[in-house]
């Protein structure tokens, strides 16, 4: 059927949104569950929207929010759009014990470009190091990340948390058996 091919096209596209240059490799190969109140799919425009508590899973990928819009143009590139209070994402990173999380009122992945964008009270999460802003940009050709305090009249501010490398958490120092 053609529209399976297009969700599964769609969804693994959409899935490598989490830090696509780190995300598990594995998910790609997993089954597609998706979960919803309603779906509308327009073959013709080769479209299909969620609507009502979404609930996306493959692999390690899991995503949540109000309503998910998947299309695809002309040239097979995927065009995804999902929004909520907030659309949350949860992936496990390739090799590692630690997830990719991400939350925003909108996520929009353009797979033509490979760019992500993250936008309303926007907070993306990568083990401990952590970005916020009104709006967060990520380019995955050049893994290059932008963001905004400001957007859309909304006065605002970047927030950033940034780990040292190879030190220990205050959390996991205070663990540390003392003599």
């Amino acid at each position: 059927m053609r529209i399976e091919w297009l969700f599964a096209s769609l969804v693994c596209s959409f899935s490598m949104l989490a830090f696509p240059a780190h995300a598990e490799n594995a998910d790609k190969s997993k089954p597609i569950n998706l979960e919803a109140d309603s779906v509308r799919v327009e073959d013709s425009k080769q479209a299909a929207i969620y609507e009502g508590h979404v609930v996306m899973t493959q692999g390690s990928l899991r995503m949540t929010a109000d309503k998910i819009e998947f299309r695809q143009d002309a040239k097979g590139f995927t065009v995804g759009n999902a929004s909520g209070s907030p659309v949350y994402f949860r992936q496990k990173l390739d090799g590692r014990e630690e997830f990719a999380e991400g939350w925003a009122d909108r996520i929009i992945y353009d797979g033509g470009a490979d760019k992500l964008q993250l936008s309303g009270q926007a907070r993306l999460k990568r083990g401990a190091d952590e970005l916020r802003g009104s709006l967060i940009l990520y380019d995955a050709k050049t893994e290059f990340y932008q963001a905004q305090g400001s957007s859309n009249g909304v006065k605002g501010r970047v927030r950033a948390v940034i780990q040292p490398k190879n030190v220990p958490l205050a959390n996991e120092s205070s663990q540390v058996a003392k003599p």
